[in-house]
């Protein structure tokens, strides 16, 4: 699945602060967006750390829910990228995908502005929650959804849905397990990835047009 090769063509117009639109904020500031994310899902009910190492990678955001609910969204891992020139691209996908994985949390990938088309389908087939600055002022963690949010070209673009972009898994990995495993686990070739074998909803989406998310 792995792809290094840049891709800044095909970006997603509408994840993200429009082109046009000034930052309120020094772009040159790295921390800031840690920060803002940090702020937000305190607001939100977590208790947050930064720039922890897990597993000698540095994570930019760790979060646990104060009052758990047995949720996948109980603990996240979170990569931010406040990036104003460039899309960001797949690996930072990858990146936070792995220490999803190794910590057994749901990962979000926060970003300042866009995300490549590759950044935005991959995150998609990994579960990743991808918040952009906008999303951090609201009162909730944005939902998964079957499709990419409505930002104004929803009917001018219609992304599949994510089962359809799935494929199955290969046989020789192939297993099912109820054992809880310090590991990833695929609870099946249909279903999508979960992190966390002992917590449940990994396969609930929501329709972007059915959600009380407000998606702006």
């Amino acid at each position: 699945m792995s792809n290094n090769t840049l891709d800044l063509t095909d970006d997603i117009d509408t994840v993200g602060t429009p082109d046009g639109e000034e930052p309120a904020h020094d772009p040159t500031n790295g921390r800031w967006l840690e920060t803002q994310v940090a702020d937000a899902l305190d607001r939100w009910g977590y208790r947050t750390t930064r720039n922890e190492y897990c597993f000698g990678l540095e994570t930019d955001v760790i979060a646990r829910r104060d009052r758990l609910r047995g949720e996948p969204t109980d603990f996240l891992v979170v990569e931010c990228k406040d990036w104003h020139q460039t899309p960001v691209q797949r690996d930072a996908v990858e990146a936070i995908a792995l220490r999803a994985a190794l910590t057994r949390a749901l990962p979000v990938l926060a970003v300042a502005r866009r995300v490549t088309a590759s950044a935005w389908q991959l995150a998609q087939l990994l579960d990743v929650r991808i918040v952009t600055e906008d999303d951090l002022y609201k009162d909730q963690l944005p939902p998964l959804t079957e499709r990419r949010p409505p930002g104004g070209t929803l009917h001018a673009r219609r992304e599949p849905l994510i089962q359809d972009m799935r494929d199955r898994l290969p046989l020789l990995v192939h297993r099912r397990s109820g054992l809880d495993i310090e590991a990833p686990v695929f609870h099946g070739p249909n279903h999508g990835p979960c992190y966390v074998p002992d917590r449940t909803g990994n396969t609930e989406y929501v329709s972007a047009r059915d959600s009380d998310y407000d998606f702006g």
